[in-house]
Parts: structure tokens; sequence; C-alpha cells
């Protein structure tokens, strides 16, 4: 004969759930610099004369190769790298079927900021 399996009312599975400790939120999305900075992205595209502009005022640059939003890591640029994206001019954004180039800003939450180059940029000899 077979027993009837034992089941639990809804009354029971509400208070079970409110007896389990709360859940940590997620950590907002972002990267860390190999200097240990977090960077967040911001809102939205910027031109490429706007992340000339930022370089030019002192922000870092990156490339995220592939367009993933860091998933697979970033392309650090230092100084001498970011003085050479300075000198070349303004990057050129691309779209194909397959890739679409974008430039956007992210920052840490002391306010510095970064520039940073997803897929299909061209800018200087370090982006293709």
């Amino acid at each position: 004969m077979r027993r009837k399996p034992d089941t639990t009312s809804f009354a029971e599975v509400v208070r079970e759930v409110r007896e389990q400790p709360p859940v940590a939120a997620p950590e907002p999305s972002g990267v860390t610099d190999p200097d240990g900075n977090r960077w967040r992205p911001g809102t939205g595209s910027i031109t490429p004369g706007q992340a000339h502009a930022l370089l030019e005022q002192g922000a870092r640059a990156a490339w995220d190769p592939c367009g993933c939003g860091g998933g697979c890591g970033f392309t650090w640029f230092g100084p001498q790298e970011t003085t050479r994206l300075i000198a070349s001019g303004t990057p050129t954004v691309r779209s194909t079927k397959r890739h679409r180039g974008n430039l956007s800003v992210w920052t840490t939450d002391d306010g510095r900021v970064l520039v940073v180059a997803e897929d299909a940029v061209r800018w200087a000899d370090l982006m293709a």
C-alpha cells in the first residue's frame, strides 16, 4: 500500500520563508582594475569627441574588446598608451552586422573617470 506523501501547508511554507535570514543584495555591476579600483558603468553612450576630451582632462582609458561589459576583462591603458590615444585624435566607432562599437564613461565612488571603448572601436594603434 502506498503511503500518501507528507504535505506542507501554505501557512507553514510562508512561516519557513519568513524565518530565513535575509539574503545579501548582489554587489553592483562593475569591474576592478589592476590597482584594485572598482569602476561602475554610467548611463548611455558618449561621442568620440567627448571621449577624447575626457582623456585630455585626465580620465583613464580601457578597451572591452568583445563588448561584454567587463565579464571577459578589459585591456587597461597606462599613461603612455593614454598619451598615444590623445595624440591620435578622436576614435572611430564602427558598427557592422556582427560588431557594434560604443564609448561609455565609468566612474569610481570617489569620482575618478574611465573611458571604456567597447568592441568595434579604432583608436590609435591600440584598438582595432
